[in-house]
């Protein structure tokens, strides 16, 4: 489908600059906000800076920076004047690496002074590192630059209609990135589509919750506020606790977040004396299903419209529901934005309304194919369509529904986790034969990840020792919840793993009775756990994951056990002995020794 539009971001920013000037743009906790008319001079100044380090109009530039206004400042320079790849700083160093080559990056702009996974990386790869620097006093969005191997000064020269604007990434049941290229013509589109769906005018001002090392994030909540004159807030902590006292400091009119962290703030909310006060017309929840009873919590307790959104990295927003008085189907993630959808029958031909089928979408905003990757591409597109992998319906009124997946991508809370991945890390342990890795429903994640896996008869193993092997080869979002030890993985006919069987059989489990706490210490764990989890049948051998925990409870979990014991811990010790008597005796040593830095152990 032909591109309507044929503009670039750089000529809407510039022009919603100069129509803007003395309107605010970005705002941060702790720092006096940034004006348009400074926004423009701060977008110049890197554009400057880039071009004398020799980085101009093609050059692939990757950002992997901690949230802040500076990841979008710089996400906004980049992409206005160059090829901007955001990175999310917390993947493992090899992972990176792989990004780097595949996206053919030319240099990687980080943190003054960071020694981080991403720099390891470029390091390792031969990528040119640009550091920024940031004054803790400067108005929001403010830095410099500094490029540690600069190349021959280029002339500045604006991008094209046709250029590549954004780089992102997905990654198949392989596990093998892909690389998608986003035209800087789409990129507009995507925006003003936001704008027009989402209503957004100058009195809008967007909480940037959803992360922007996602398209997602910078096509949904970072460019549609600043074409129209409104404005974004950038935290540069995403816990619930701040993101609450965001609503109240910074009076933002909409926010983005997965359904996970709706619950934690819905869980802030609740344990606040007083209501807490918001400017919010709506609230959109993005990345995976919502249960229905607490969509309607959360528009009780906001007293704003929840509105679900259904979109993927390749495609831009493929659905959301309508705004009130309509009300979506239950069920039902919306109708088509700007967009065509159809389902895909098992003949290959577009199947009835109301016939299950592969989900497929085309419009202006869905990219035109993978980087380098013929073969990925012809696989990904049906005569013009693109082929989202989701099993669906459409009803008789234009509603989407979602039924599964054809792809077994885990999606854990907005996380894409290829099971091939983790399965090669579990492999690498020299006592494991066998692995497997499956999902499993979640009550805030929509669903979790789960490994079973065979170990050799002369070798034993604890779920510590695996969980401490696994810790230093995934990310955090990557770890398997549960690991159950099997003696043989079940296979269908053709000798594949049965994933499906797997989680059946664990679902299938008889709950053991209820052990209740032995000693003070894990009396104490479990009422945390209790209190955070909001059920008071908390056992000693229960695992606070499978129980309904994630990362921003646990990150609650950690906070409870500074504010009762003066002990500092880092989240991995939670995940690595996520029951209640595990985790209390590794409190309790942490306790006896009072000199230790207990915030250094991870255990």
């Amino acid at each position: 489908m032909p591109i309507r539009y044929a503009g670039t971001l750089a000529q809407l920013l510039d022009a919603s600059i100069q129509a803007h000037a003395n309107r605010l743009a970005v705002l941060a906790p702790g720092r006096p906000p940034l004006t348009y008319a400074k926004l423009g001079h701060q977008l110049d100044a890197v554009a400057r800076t880039l071009a004398d380090a020799g980085y101009g109009r093609r050059s692939r530039l990757a950002v992997a920076l901690p949230a802040g206004p500076e990841f979008a400042v710089v996400v906004l320079a980049v992409c206005r004047t160059a090829v901007c790849a955001p990175l999310n700083p917390q993947l493992e160093q090899e992972t990176l690496a792989g990004l780097l080559r595949a996206m053919r990056i030319d240099a990687l702009i980080v943190a003054e002074g960071e020694d981080s996974p991403a720099v390891r990386a470029a390091h390792q790869t031969g990528v040119a590192l640009v550091r920024l620097k940031a004054a803790p006093c400067s108005d929001a969005g403010v830095f410099t630059l500094v490029a540690e191997r600069p190349r021959a000064s280029v002339v500045l020269e604006p991008p094209a209609p046709e250029d590549i604007a954004l780089l992102g990434h997905t990654s198949g049941t392989t596990g093998t990135p892909k690389i998608v290229p986003y035209e800087q013509c789409r990129a507009v589109e995507a925006a003003l589509n936001r704008v027009a769906s989402g209503q957004l005018g100058e009195s809008d001002r967007i909480l940037l919750v959803t992360p922007l090392y996602s398209l997602g994030g910078i096509r949904r909540t970072l460019l549609p506020p600043l074409l129209v004159g409104g404005s974004i807030v950038c935290p540069v902590s995403h816990d619930a606790k701040a993101l609450v006292d965001h609503l109240q400091e910074h009076s933002p009119t909409e926010f983005m977040a997965s359904p996970a962290m709706l619950l934690a703030l819905l869980d802030e909310f609740g344990r606040r004396e007083s209501r807490a006060q918001h400017a919010l017309r709506r609230i959109y929840s993005t990345f995976s299903e919502l249960p229905a009873h607490v969509r309607d919590r959360l528009e009780t307790e906001f007293g704003v419209p929840i509105v679900l959104t259904y979109g993927m990295t390749e495609t831009g927003n493929i659905a959301q529901t309508p705004f009130p008085p309509e009300r979506a189907p239950p069920g039902s993630v919306g109708r088509a934005v700007k967009k065509e959808v159809a389902v895909v029958g098992t003949e290959g031909q577009i199947a009835r309304r109301d016939s299950e089928g592969e989900i497929l979408v085309r419009g202006t905003e869905v990219f035109g194919g993978y980087e380098n990757d013929a073969e990925s591409t012809r696989k990904a597109f049906l005569d013009g369509w693109f082929r989202t992998g989701d099993l669906g319906r459409i009803d008789g009124d234009g509603f989407v529904f979602l039924v599964g997946r054809v792809k077994d991508i885990i999606n854990r809370g907005g996380d894409k986790i290829a099971p091939s991945e983790v399965e090669s890390a579990l492999m690498q342990h020299p006592a494991v034969r066998d692995a497997a890795v499956f999902s499993l429903p979640h009550p805030t994640l929509g669903e979790d990840v789960a490994a079973a896996i065979v170990v050799g008869n002369e070798h034993w193993i604890s779920e510590r020792e695996m969980r401490s092997h696994l810790r230093r080869r995934l990310a955090p979002f990557k770890m398997p919840t549960r690991i159950i030890v099997m003696d043989a993985l079940p296979r269908n006919q053709l000798g594949k793993v049965d994933r499906a069987a797997l989680a059946k059989g664990v679902e299938e489990e008889s709950p053991p009775d209820m052990e209740a706490p032995q000693e003070e210490w894990e009396v104490r764990v479990a009422r945390i756990f209790s209190a955070v989890l909001a059920d008071p049948h908390i056992g000693r051998q229960d695992n606070f994951f499978e129980r309904g925990g994630d990362s921003l409870r646990g990150m609650r979990v950690l906070a409870s056990i500074e504010e009762a014991f003066g002990l500092k811990v880092r989240l991995e010790l939670l995940f690595d002995n996520p029951t209640v008597a595990a985790f209390a005796g590794e409190i309790s040593a942490l306790a006896r020794r009072p000199n230790d830095m207990a915030e250094s152990s991870g255990h």
